[in-house]
């Protein structure tokens, strides 16, 4: 039986956490955290969109995960509901007129709902490569001053590492500014099989938290993915910390080709090699049952039939180095939700 009309926000979420959460998985993977999640993700909504939902879980250690909402998308005029937005009314109203303009960019808000954290939240910017939009969001969240520092960082990449997005999460120590990109497919290559290199690319960037344990560990981790993501943070003084993320992308791997990733493909070799480290536990195991595609059928307000999709995919596992120290990894979900365009 079709709906009637498209489901609400909440609803969709509800759903769409409900599934990947079935058979026990949600306990071992995700802990108590959605009841805080979906108070969260329910404060960043606007309009009758459906942001994308990132869920980031640790594979070692206590269950529990850190909520991400992305806006592809936002109408000039749309406001957050009194007492929610987390006070980034402003950065909304920019980037309302950037979506407006048709510029190719999302916006994000995060919350660390897996320590509780209900009322700080972090921004997001994928600008992709559109640097120019980088001073005007730092403007629209009160920023502006670490804008010089930011493009000075973005300014020492080299080739092959081209920034595209910047985040900033004010209730994380130190307040660090998040520069992150995707690393190219020749350089990532190169790194893969020459830690040295690896090296010189740092030196450049201006990060010097690294060891020959830490490249080898890089290199060999950029041998396994499809296409990698890193990530590093420029604190108030301009300096870089001793923080390194890389990530290991999944973004080509549809729901339907999840186990077989998981269990024999480059998933599971990732999987290997971070047990092997220590990172990760056997709920990796898990994790591909939460992937899925579904089409719910419902009827428009003009009688006619659509096709409403729910869908979940694998997203990144991420590895962060601190101090040159390889840290327990974690895994990302992404979850969307929309009409079935004919």
């Amino acid at each position: 039986m079709a709906l009637v009309g498209k489901p609400s926000q909440m609803t969709v979420f509800d759903a769409l956490c409900s599934i990947a959460a079935a058979d026990g998985r949600g306990e071992a993977l995700f802990g108590n955290s959605f009841g805080i999640a979906r108070d969260a993700y329910e404060r960043t909504l606007i309009g009758d969109g459906y942001p994308a939902a990132f869920i980031e879980f640790p594979l070692l250690g206590s269950p529990g995960f850190d909520l991400l909402s992305i806006h592809s998308t936002v109408r000039p005029g749309f406001c957050f509901a009194p007492g929610a937005g987390f006070g980034y009314q402003a950065m909304l109203d920019w980037f309302s007129g950037i979506c407006d303009s048709g510029v190719n960019a999302s916006c994000g808000i995060e919350l660390d709902t897996s320590v509780g954290e209900t009322e700080r939240a972090g921004v997001y910017l994928q600008y992709r490569s559109h640097t120019d939009l980088i001073a005007p969001f730092l403007a629209s969240i009160g920023e502006e001053a670490r804008t010089e520092s930011f493009l000075a960082v973005a300014d020492r990449m080299p080739e092959g590492w081209p920034p595209a997005y910047v985040g900033l999460f004010p209730g994380r120590a130190g307040t660090p500014l998040r520069i992150g990109g995707y690393l190219g497919d020749a350089m990532q290559k190169a790194c893969a099989d020459d830690p040295a290199l690896l090296a010189a690319q740092f030196d450049q960037i201006g990060f010097s938290a690294y060891d020959d344990e830490m490249l080898s560990k890089c290199s060999a981790l950029l041998s396994l993915a499809p296409s990698v993501d890193f990530q590093f943070d420029v604190m108030p003084d301009g300096t870089l910390s001793d923080v390194f993320g890389l990530s290991l992308s999944f973004n080509e791997t549809s729901p339907r080709e999840a186990r077989a990733c998981m269990e024999s493909g480059f998933g599971a070799q990732i999987y290997r090699t971070l047990k092997e480290w220590g990172l990760a536990d056997e709920r990796w195991r898990l994790i591909a049952g939460a992937a899925f595609a579904r089409h719910v059928p419902f009827e428009r307000e003009d009688r006619s039939q659509g096709r409403f999709a729910l869908c979940c995919k694998l997203n990144y596992a991420k590895v962060k180095f601190a101090g040159a120290v390889a840290q327990p990894a974690k895994f990302y979900l992404m979850m969307t939700a929309g009409e079935v365009q004919a």
